[in-house]
């Protein structure tokens, strides 16, 4: 409670606007039945025998045999292009070719359904581990199954970073000190290893599905819906124009620098 009065006390000392909060939504949306448009969002193991074709992702084989794999997404950009947000609430749809429900009471059939795991990243170079979303059936569409979650980042973990930015968003020689993509920017060339270090947001997210790929059995679409929400205060910019970022919904767009890989001997 002390840090949360010493920040408000700080920025009630600079000129500020308020929009309260800004609630959001990004969604991303593969549909396995168009083979190039799935290729260029998202990749997946043993590509010589798993694969998408005009019936989906999976493979041809006897309904009796399987093949282990995953599929991963692309990673998907959430809040807004100057502030992330610390948590956010997913809801995945899986559709197939084939009955996928899932078992929730005496008389229901249990079907083969597929893991499904996220993780997220504040640079899209630095990721947290994957963790499982919860399968249930869905109650608006019997039968067809969907993943849910809530993913976040306690304040502890995020204490340093809010530190370093309140710190900086107090320079003169900044142009909009709400702008925490510009701050980002500054961070990782006075700290290279910070984000190495910490996760201090939810910036990007990611969606993993595993599972034993029976023959003839095919997602045929994934759609996840990510929603989110941050705080709208902020300060003015000093200079016109300055704070155009906050114009935009399309998500956090602040993209760390990876390693360069060793050359091998």
């Amino acid at each position: 409670m002390r840090n949360l009065l010493l920040c408000v006390m700080a920025w009630s000392l600079v000129a500020t606007t308020a929009l309260a909060t800004i609630d959001g939504n990004q969604q991303q949306i593969v549909d396995f039945t168009k083979p190039d448009a799935a290729a260029k969002l998202a990749r997946w193991s043993d590509p010589e025998h798993l694969g998408c074709t005009e019936a989906g992702f999976g493979w041809e084989g006897e309904k009796n045999t399987s093949r282990d794999g995953w599929l991963e997404t692309e990673p998907l950009a959430i809040g807004t292009a100057w502030r992330p947000p610390q948590g956010a609430s997913l809801r995945v749809k899986l559709q197939t070719n084939y009955p996928a429900v899932v078992a929730t009471g005496p008389s229901s059939k249990a079907f083969y359904s597929p893991s499904l795991f996220v993780r997220h990243s504040p640079d899209r170079v630095h990721w947290s581990d994957w963790q499982p979303l919860k399968l249930e059936e869905d109650p608006r569409n019997p039968g067809s199954v969907l993943y849910s979650a809530h993913i976040g980042v306690p304040s502890r973990t995020s204490h340093s970073y809010h530190a370093k930015f309140l710190e900086w968003s107090r320079r003169d020689d900044i142009a909009w000190g709400s702008d925490e993509h510009e701050f980002c920017e500054w961070l990782i060339k006075d700290d290279p290893q910070f984000f190495e270090k910490n996760r201090p947001f939810v910036g990007y997210v990611q969606f993993l599905v595993e599972g034993s790929f029976k023959g003839g059995q095919r997602l045929t679409r994934l759609e996840a819906d990510v929603s989110w929400g941050v705080g709208g205060i902020h300060t003015i910019p000093k200079k016109p124009g300055a704070d155009k970022r906050s114009l935009g919904m399309d998500g956090w767009n602040f993209r760390g620098e990876p390693k360069p890989v060793p050359a091998q001997p």
